[in-house]
């Protein structure tokens, strides 16, 4: 009936923070709408509606959904990130990309397409397209 705004704001800010740490080996897909730093292997895909690092010594072989996503280590899938995707110098990724924006520091190394596209911002709406007619040039005789 009644809504505390305070404790609203206070569980936003206190988003979980997950760490797969080296070492670990996980066989399957992992889901988390928190943070989420990968440092270990895993072999399966992985979703995130909040932020995805994978550290230097991470490994993901499986697809990545993310909603931002840091890269520093190797992935052999295909990654989307809804907003931001940065790939670090000693970044490896075998697969397709798809991000809203896209950086790559010089050494990161890549294999496959990739694209941004704005339309990842929201998946309810559709992309916008513009039709321009031009006239036609006509040649002038001087």
């Amino acid at each position: 009936m009644f809504v505390n705004k305070k404790n609203e704001k206070n569980q936003d800010q206190q988003r979980s923070f997950n760490l797969i740490a080296t070492g670990t080996d996980i066989n399957g897909n992992i889901m988390t709408s928190g943070d989420l730093r990968i440092d270990g292997r895993i072999a399966g895909d992985v979703s995130c509606t909040a932020k995805l690092i994978i550290g230097e010594n991470g490994i993901v072989v499986g697809n990545i959904h993310c909603k931002s996503g840091e890269v520093s280590g190797t992935v052999e899938g295909r990654i989307i990130a809804v907003e931001n995707l940065q790939l670090n110098q000693t970044a490896t990724v075998k697969g397709d990309i798809e991000s809203v924006h896209f950086i790559v520091e010089s050494g990161a190394t890549i294999t496959g397409h990739c694209s941004t596209n704005k339309s990842l911002e929201s998946t309810n709406r559709l992309p916008e397209v513009k039709l321009i007619d031009y006239e036609k040039a006509e040649a002038i005789a001087e």
